[in-house]
């Protein structure tokens, strides 16, 4: 049922990108139409109804599957112990060699009050990510020269890990780009 939601949601993309060409807001030669997942591809697993034991949640199997396989539990992130999950999706990542696993919960809406009066002014660059200013007079830095470096450390090992790539001709993410 997951499955076909999210082909109905692909449809649905598509034929509104295809309206707003028509509107001539978008590129028509951008638009193409869903394709079918790859026959070695892996498909996201959604579970809508959860069941957590204290801070555990096994994954639900069919009662044929139990009879030849353990069951799999994953923990709970602690932050999320006191919340309502909607639903778990735990998405492949480089060919299943890791997984991403989204939570989603509710959350009750806060109502606000907010002055109209004050205001931020946000300066967003390179060695500094954000310079502010409120309207009060105050202001703030948020230093971004680690974060140049972490990216420009994670941008040279992955050129050194692509050049050798390329020499041995490998097309697919190898695992230490996956891991990096």
């Amino acid at each position: 049922q997951q499955i076909l939601k999210k082909v109905n949601e692909a449809f649905k993309s598509f034929f509104g990108l295809i309206s707003l060409a028509k509107q001539g807001k978008y590129d028509h030669k951008a638009i193409s139409i869903p394709k079918y997942l790859k026959k070695d591809g892996f498909h996201s697993l959604i579970i809508g109804q959860i069941r957590i034991d204290g801070n555990k949640f096994t994954i639900p199997y069919s009662r044929l599957f139990k009879k030849t396989h353990k069951p799999i539990t994953i923990t709970i992130p602690p932050v999320l112990l006191d919340k309502k999950i909607k639903q778990i999706e735990i998405i492949p990542k480089h060919h299943a060699r890791f997984f991403e696993i989204q939570y989603k919960y509710e959350m009750p809406e806060d109502q606000r009050e907010l002055n109209d009066q004050k205001a931020l002014a946000i300066d967003l660059g390179l060695n500094n990510v954000a310079t502010c200013v409120t309207s009060d007079g105050r202001s703030f830095i948020i230093d971004g020269r680690r974060l140049k470096s972490i990216n420009q450390w994670f941008n040279k090992e992955n050129a050194r890990l692509q050049s050798i790539k390329d020499k041995q001709k490998i097309k697919v993410t190898t695992r230490k780009q996956a891991l990096l």
